[in-house]
């Protein structure tokens, strides 16, 4: 009896011994994986853009800062044939600076408040003004102008719903200027986006710069003296210019004095927003 249930114990001894370490070495067979595709992602939800309206005044140049805008006399006397000519205009833009709000004491005697040199730096063809045409409760990032001056660099596209393209030509008297000449034919046939998604491939594509025809393009270009450029400006509806416009003096303060000229007047384009 002793030996029967000594066998007995053994046995079960080795089995609980030896099975699970069989059961624990033994393969578990799992599904294969299946690899995510290269480059594939999941559809982002559309976004829809929130328009936040805000308060915006117009500014208003006072006298002094009129002053400051206009051109000396020696240029207006100097240019006053080709200014009788319609769509056409001489003016002075100041450079922009980042810290627009903080002014020196020579600008206080001048008559600039802090505000001046941002609106200074900015003007629009189509309105024939400075600034950016802002008033009353309206998106801030609609402002609507076609040129800006700072940093040494002339800019372009800057606002918002708007492509901008600049070219220099080089010392080119303005008034040789047409829309067939070589470096300009690109600009003047330019097609408007159908859409904002072509709209903003095009905007990376000016702020990238691009050659074409041994010229230059971008929606910024350095700011040379007696140099002539050409801007062909697309808002969508707003307006379509082409406009050429010549660097004729740059001051000891930094502002330039700019003789500028309509031409071609585009129908306003219409592309749809990323909210239609």
């Amino acid at each position: 009896m002793r030996s029967a249930l000594r066998v007995y114990s053994f046995t079960f001894a080795f089995l609980l011994c030896v099975v699970p370490a069989v059961v624990c070495q033994s393969p578990v067979e799992r599904p294969p994986r299946t690899p995510f595709p290269e480059g594939r992602r999941l559809p982002e939800p559309r976004r829809t853009a929130i328009r936040r309206d805000a308060w915006v005044n117009e500014y208003r140049f006072n006298s002094e800062e009129k002053r400051l805008l206009a051109a000396s006399l020696s240029d207006q006397q100097r240019f006053a044939s080709f200014l009788q000519q319609p769509d056409t205009g001489l003016i002075r833009l100041h450079r922009w600076g980042r810290r627009h709000r903080v002014v020196s004491v020579d600008e206080l005697e001048d008559g600039r408040r802090p505000d001046f040199s941002l609106h200074a730096s900015l003007y629009s063809f189509s309105k024939s003004k400075h600034g950016n045409g802002l008033n009353g409760f309206v998106d801030p990032r609609l402002g609507w102008a076609e040129l800006k001056f700072g940093d040494g660099k002339f800019f372009t596209g800057f606002t918002g719903e708007s492509l901008g393209v600049l070219v220099a030509l080089g010392d080119v008297p303005l008034d040789v200027v047409t829309p067939q000449m070589a470096g300009v034919v690109g600009l003047a046939n330019i097609i408007p986006p159908a859409d904002y998604l072509e709209a903003s491939a095009l905007s990376r594509r000016n702020r990238a710069g691009f050659e074409m025809d041994r010229f230059s393009y971008g929606s910024s270009l350095p700011a040379v003296s007696n140099t002539t450029y050409v801007l062909r400006s697309t808002s969508n509806r707003r307006a379509d210019l082409l406009i050429g416009f010549r660097v004729t003096r740059v001051e000891a303060d930094g502002s330039a004095t700019i003789l500028w000229r309509k031409l071609r007047n585009y129908p306003k384009p219409k592309w749809k927003r990323r909210s239609d």
